[in-house]
């Protein structure tokens, strides 16, 4: 379920979410009221919170839900960066903390974290030390032979940088990409996403579409 009073934030979220095999999304919420009322009538496994909302405050909701017996797991969605507000997220047990602008890779690597996390405890009846570790991420859980992160594939990423190579300095989008290297839409922008985190690539929105915006990469200088 996701709490997000900014409708074009809930759109984008629910498409990203509901690209993910193993979830779907079952209700969508723009008040603290209204997620109160859908998540006793859906009872929603995993709950996506912002922290500002019309009626109140996502910190508070989570804090309802508890109180009354909602075994939802909940990931925080926002803009705020206070260590004041993460420390109460972290105290509520929160599994994940995303600061807008969310990226679609961000949110794809939580809902995967969360299925890690569900899968480790329901292996076994109990569990050693190592693997409490891993669950409270004190020990590295990624293969340390592994140069990139989960879901980014050695390989295509080494093909589309090679590729990228060739272009001249012109904007591209994340269809350009896939048609050239043959990727969908959607597992473009997740690489072009990664390489703008290193650095690499610069990404800006183009209003001047008639529409929703769109996203335009260009190379690094």
């Amino acid at each position: 379920m996701i709490v997000e009073d900014d409708l074009r934030a809930s759109y984008v979220l629910e498409n990203t979410i509901n690209q993910h095999r193993d979830f779907y999304v079952v209700a969508a919420c723009e008040s603290l009221l209204e997620a109160e009322l859908k998540a006793e009538a859906f009872e929603p496994e995993l709950i996506m919170v912002d922290i500002s909302l019309p009626d109140g405050n996502g910190v508070e909701l989570i804090k309802r839900l508890k109180s009354k017996g909602m075994k939802s797991a909940f990931i925080m969605t926002t803009a705020e960066r206070e260590t004041a507000t993460i420390e109460k997220a972290i105290q509520l047990g929160v599994m994940d903390y995303l600061v807008k602008p969310i990226r679609m890779s961000r949110v794809l690597q939580a809902l995967d974290d969360y299925l890690d996390f569900k899968k480790r405890l329901t292996q076994n009846n109990t569990i050693d030390q190592q693997a409490i570790d891993a669950l409270f991420r004190k020990s590295a859980t990624q293969d340390s032979s592994r140069k990139t992160p989960k879901g980014i594939d050695e390989n295509t990423l080494d093909k589309l940088t090679h590729y990228l190579d060739t272009l001249d300095n012109r904007p591209f989008t994340a269809e350009d990409i896939g048609e050239a290297i043959n990727l969908s839409r959607i597992t473009a922008r997740r690489y072009l996403e990664y390489l703008e985190t290193q650095g690499q690539v610069s990404m800006s929105l183009d209003y001047k579409t008639g529409g929703r915006p769109k996203q335009r990469y260009s190379k690094t200088v």
